[in-house]
C-alpha cells in the first residue's frame, strides 16, 4: 500500500514564518547593541592609547606635543612629505610601532587605512566610499584648540608643561565624517569633514548618542554633545573652569575661553 506523503499546510508555514519574524525582531536589536558596545570599547582603547602616546612623545621631544596637521592639503599625494611626518597622525603611530598613513601610501595600500589593521581606524565610523579614495578620512581628531593663534595671528608650538590640568584637558576626540548624524543640533554639516584636527564643534556621537574623548593623562570617557556644547553652539566654558572640576577643558590655560579666536582670556567688562 502506498503511503501518503506528509506536507506542511499553509497554516503551518505561516506559523513558522511568524516565529522567524519574532526571533529576528528580538535578535537584531540585541546584535546591534552588542556591536555598538564592541565599537565603543575599541574607540575608548584607541583614544586612550593615543592620549598616552602624545604624552610620551612630548617627553621624548623636549615637552613638545606633536603638530596638529601640516600646511596644505591632507590628501594621499602629500602624506609622505617631510612636514607631514611631524603631524600627530604620522608621528604617533610610528612611535607606537605601527603603520602610519604615510606608510600605507608608500606601500600602495591606502585601502588598508580603512581596516582594523590601522590604529586610527574606528569600526563604528561611517567612512564615505566616495571620499576615502581621495584622502585619508580621520574618525579621530586632535584637539585644535590647544595650538591657538596668538595676538600676531601666529600659531606657536604647544609644550605639555603649559597645560595646567592634563587630566581634564582634551587631546583627542571622535571626529565627524561626511554624512554622519550630528551629535548636537548646532553642529554644521560642513564641520564633519574627517579632518585630523577638531574640537567640540566637530564632535560626533556614534554610540547611543555618545562619543569618546581622551585626555593628556591617558584617560578617556564617553560624553554626549550636550556635555560639550551650549544650546547656542558654543563650547561649554566658565570663568571658574580652573577650579570647577566638572568642566572639560579645551585650551592649555583653563582661564582662556575656547570660543575666542586667540589663546588669550576674554577682556574684563
Amino acid at each position: 500500500m502506498l503511503r501518503r506523503q506528509s506536507a506542511f499546510t499553509l497554516m503551518e508555514i505561516l506559523v513558522v514564518i511568524a516565529i522567524i519574524i519574532v526571533i529576528a525582531a528580538i535578535a537584531l536589536p540585541v546584535y546591534a547593541k552588542i556591536k555598538t558596545g564592541s565599537n565603543k570599547a575599541v574607540a575608548l582603547a584607541v583614544l586612550k592609547n593615543l592620549g598616552s602616546a602624545a604624552a610620551t612623545y612630548a617627553g621624548q621631544h623636549d615637552g613638545l606635543l606633536p603638530e596638529e596637521d601640516a600646511a596644505g592639503k591632507e590628501d594621499w599625494g602629500t602624506m609622505t612629505t617631510p612636514d607631514q611626518q611631524k603631524a600627530w597622525y604620522n608621528a604617533l603611530p610610528k612611535q607606537m610601532g605601527v603603520k602610519s598613513p604615510s606608510d600605507y601610501v608608500k606601500e600602495g595600500r591606502t585601502a588598508a587605512f580603512y581596516t582594523k589593521e590601522n590604529i586610527l581606524f574606528l569600526p563604528g565610523a561611517r567612512y564615505s566610499e566616495m571620499k576615502k579614495s581621495q584622502k585619508p578620512l580621520f574618525a579621530i581628531a586632535i584637539n585644535g584648540k590647544l595650538q591657538r593663534k596668538d595676538k600676531d595671528d601666529k600659531k606657536n608650538d604647544v609644550r605639555i608643561q603649559s597645560i595646567t590640568n592634563p587630566s581634564r584637558t582634551v587631546i583627542f576626540l571622535e571626529q565627524g565624517l561626511p554624512g554622519e548624524e550630528r551629535a548636537h543640533e548646532t553642529i554644521s554639516k560642513k564641520d564633519y569633514d574627517g579632518a585630523p584636527k577638531g574640537n567640540a564643534k566637530s564632535f560626533v556621537a556614534r554610540y547611543t548618542n555618545k562619543g569618546v574623548i581622551s585626555f593628556l593623562d591617558g584617560g578617556a570617557r564617553e560624553v554626549a554633545g550636550k556635555d560639550l556644547l551650549t544650546a547656542t553652539g558654543e563650547i561649554i566654558w566658565a570663568a571658574d573652569a580652573d577650579t570647577n572640576q566638572s568642566t572639560i577643558l579645551w585650551t592649555t590655560d583653563p582661564k582662556s575661553d575656547p570660543n575666542g579666536k586667540t589663546g588669550g582670556a576674554p577682556a574684563a567688562n
